[in-house]
């Protein structure tokens, strides 16, 4: 009889069922996206379709219409991607065959039909709309990208399954919505939102700003939204447009989850408030003020940015809360909470110490990271449990699953009425899985997790156990990627860099890696200074913010920018992250190379060099929509 894998055990003992809740890396109510690989710069589309649709965006018909040429049929005729599908094949579509296409509309592209006007137009294309895949240059490449330079880009089904943007659209669209009950969004709800949810332009302040010329239709289900061809877009706006009129609006998904049982866009409310609630004002004050100003070639990139500073921000208070939570069973949940504190390269780079102690912040975080993995593990073990011995005492998971978390920690800790029973049950079960893999090989560091010895608390031992089964160091990998896709890593309006080193090891010799840190990016400050330019007004609207770069905080009317890095992102500028040691004249090396970007950016300007007179301007213009919202 063949040994037993340690799954297999694992099945045997708690359920098939059970394992296959708890056996996966996420935990979508408390981290609302997936733990894996995504691109912040792919999910606009998707929000905006969610937004006007109320559901998850289908399979459309980019791939039907502007598919490749591949070669002849034996009559002389073309393969397109119809004729691939049916042979089990697949077709990526590239800028050479969306001109192929698009040339042919001699009523809408007049005069691209010879060789440079095709080149002419594959390289607006490129430049203003799609993006290839792994960034390359050339015009043969597949898309693997369409910018959001207006509302009909979400026509365009790129990519072409949703589930690889890992949940995120949802969890931005939700954060944004702010419905305070259900389990799902529901149109019609959230009315003093500035974000609803299957509703027109005027009462959504991310398709007012990129739907310019639309004429919506009746309903959020009626198809025939329509773009008004007399409206005043851009080249870059007017080429998306004729890309999607070609595709058509895609439907809603059809198909959908056991889990999800029918429901739409899940109503899901981050542990961390405070960053959640952060992001979205920052996300609607910016679009808000500077929308209707910014050039799409300016105002997409520092969106991006605005969502990737979120999401990191986010992600890591969650983390730390949950570090805390693993100590203590309760979630903190102050007003105000710290965010996780990160030491800041502002030189880029280019300054090799600065860059050191900015990889050496980074670095710690990642090593205490290592932890999340088993901390989700133990929750999703408990939660199955909890939920099915005493459902009926356990708070609700959605929208905020913030008293769920707290009532497992006081099951963990001992100090539920229920505690013994389900620790008594975890514990047997530890006991009867080392039994069902007694003698098997291979085993035995499982074996020794699911031992008393390894800790008292049977929850904890199990967590351990299981999240060694699956790979320990592929759920490590899985939170890094999630957070390095959050930081946009390497890209040109994110907020980290990483580069190739070659370091000696006792045991290898020289092995090669590579080493992280967090940067600014001129577009991350282009977003950071004008953001923070503006404040809330009166009905609804912005009002300008003097904003000083360092000097007195506490100066009325005024507010400090690198005190508002450290106190809302947690980006460490001219202090040491806590636990840190860092000189002063490091910490003031990086408030000088700042304070000269900002100046050669055209961001900051003073009159002397007294620290109160060094004060932050705009490079662009505020212009709020004209219609007017009804948020008081």
């Amino acid at each position: 009889m063949p040994e037993p894998t340690p799954k297999q055990a694992l099945e045997d003992v708690l359920t098939k069922a059970m394992v296959k809740e708890i056996w996966t890396a996420s935990f979508p109510e408390l981290v609302p996206f997936t733990l894996q690989q995504f691109t912040v710069g792919a999910v606009l589309p998707a929000v905006m379709y969610m937004f006007r649709r109320g559901k998850r965006r289908g399979a459309g018909n980019f791939r039907i219409e502007f598919a490749p040429i591949v070669g002849p049929i034996e009559k002389g005729g073309e393969i397109t991607v119809k004729d691939q599908r049916s042979k089990g094949k697949k077709a990526e579509p590239s800028i050479t065959s969306v001109v192929r296409v698009l040339a042919s509309d001699s009523e809408r592209f007049d005069g691209f039909v010879t060789k440079t006007g095709r080149d002419i137009l594959a390289d607006l294309l490129l430049c203003h709309c799609f993006e290839n895949r792994q960034h390359e240059s050339g015009r043969h490449h597949p898309l693997i990208r369409i910018f959001p330079t207006h509302y009909l880009s979400s026509w365009i089904d790129i990519p072409v399954d949703i589930s690889n943007l890992r949940d995120v659209p949802e969890s931005l669209v939700s954060m944004l919505t702010e419905q305070k009950q259900g389990a799902a969004l529901t149109t019609g709800e959230c009315k003093d939102s500035w974000f609803r949810v299957g509703s027109d332009f005027e009462h959504n302040l991310l398709l007012q700003t990129l739907g310019h010329g639309m004429k919506f239709g009746a309903s959020a289900n009626d198809m025939d939204d329509e773009f008004d061809e007399v409206a005043n877009v851009g080249v870059d706006q007017l080429l998306t447009i004729r890309v999607a009129k070609k595709c058509a609006a895609p439907e809603t998904v059809r198909k959908t989850s056991q889990k999800s049982k029918g429901e739409g866009i899940p109503n899901r409310h981050p542990i961390a408030r405070y960053a959640a609630r952060g992001w979205n004002q920052d996300f609607r004050l910016f679009l808000q003020a500077y929308g209707e100003s910014l050039p799409r070639q300016c105002l997409l990139p520092m969106l991006e940015s605005s969502i990737g500073l979120g999401l990191t921000n986010i992600f890591l208070s969650t983390a730390k809360m949950l570090l805390e939570w693993e100590k203590t069973g309760t979630l903190p949940q102050a007003q105000s909470p710290a965010p996780w504190p990160l030491f800041v390269d502002c030189s880029s780079g280019s300054d090799r110490n600065l860059r050191r102690v900015a990889e050496e912040s980074l670095e710690e975080c990642e090593r205490l990271l290592r932890r999340i993995p088993v901390i989700l593990m133990a929750l999703r073990i408990i939660e199955d449990k909890a939920s099915s011995r005493i459902e009926k005492m356990l708070p609700p998971k959605r929208p905020d699953i913030t008293n769920r978390i707290n009532e497992l920690g006081e099951i963990i800790h001992g100090r539920h009425s229920k505690s013994a029973m389900l620790l008594d049950d975890l514990a047997e079960s530890c006991h009867r899985i080392v039994r069902q893999l007694d003698g098997a090989t291979g085993v035995d560091d499982v074996i020794a997790m699911l031992n008393e010895d390894s800790s008292p608390n049977p929850v904890w031992r199990l967590a351990e156990a299981v999240t060694l089964m699956m790979g320990e160091k592929a759920q490590t990998q899985a939170v890094n990627s999630c957070l390095k896709s959050c930081m946009m890593l390497d890209e040109a309006n994110g907020i980290a860099a990483q580069r190739n080193v070659r370091f000696s090891t006792g045991r290898k010799g020289k092995m090669s890696g590579t080493v992280r840190s967090v940067v600014l990016t001129n577009t991350m400050l282009d977003f950071l200074v004008h953001r923070h330019l503006r404040q809330p007004g009166k009905k609804g609207r912005t009002q300008p913010n003097p904003l000083a770069f360092s000097g007195n905080a506490s100066r009325p009317g005024s507010e400090s920018f690198l005190r508002i890095l450290r106190e809302q992102y947690g980006l460490c500028i001219d202090q040491a992250p806590p636990g840190q040691q860092i000189s002063v004249e490091l910490l003031l090396r990086n408030r000088r190379v700042l304070e000269a970007r900002l100046r050669d950016l055209g961001l900051l300007v003073g009159v002397n060099d007294a620290e109160s007179m060094k004060r932050l301007q705009p490079r662009f213009e505020a212009r709020e929509p004209e219609a007017a919202h009804d948020n008081n």
